[in-house]
């Protein structure tokens, strides 16, 4: 019982310092006038080593088809990128940085990773891989968690 308490405060405490850091991404993302989706959207592109599709924002940062729609298309209708149909494929479509965008995307995630990586730089290389592989261990018991409870229906 007293174990189930601890394990209760400590829940709450974890969550709460998520929700702390989502709001400060969330206060980086208002400071340039932006929603907190193409924030993210913003962040993905910047790795210019990776082409990124909707799908794969989709399915690799876990957002709903709607909620990247809705963001690529606000994108697209103030010139910051461009959609590029990916060769071999029946429609998917690579998502490009304008000029203006890229300048605006290397502001916006220039200082994110400024503050990031300063951040970040306080915690020893063994203290950010066991941060990592903590993380890592959460997601993966919370995810088995709740597929027990929530088994996917098959098709």
């Amino acid at each position: 019982m007293k174990n189930d308490r601890i394990i209760a405060k400590q829940m709450t405490e974890i969550n709460r310092l998520s929700n702390e850091l989502d709001c400060l991404y969330h206060n980086i993302a208002q400071n340039y006038g932006i929603s907190d989706t193409i924030f993210w959207i913003f962040s993905v592109l910047s790795d210019k080593e990776t082409d990124i599709s909707q799908a794969d924002l989709c399915n690799n940062w876990y957002y709903s088809k709607q909620t990247i729609n809705s963001a690529v298309a606000a994108m697209i209708k103030k010139g910051w990128i461009e959609l590029e149909t990916i060769p071999n494929t029946r429609n998917k479509k690579r998502i490009i940085l304008t000029e203006e965008g890229a300048d605006f995307c290397n502001r916006i995630i220039g200082e994110t990773i400024e503050i990031e990586f300063a951040a970040y730089s306080e915690f020893t290389q063994d203290e950010r891989e066991n941060f990592i592989r903590m993380f890592e261990k959460m997601n993966g018991y919370m995810r088995k968690e709740y597929e027990k409870r929530h088994p996917k229906r098959k098709a």
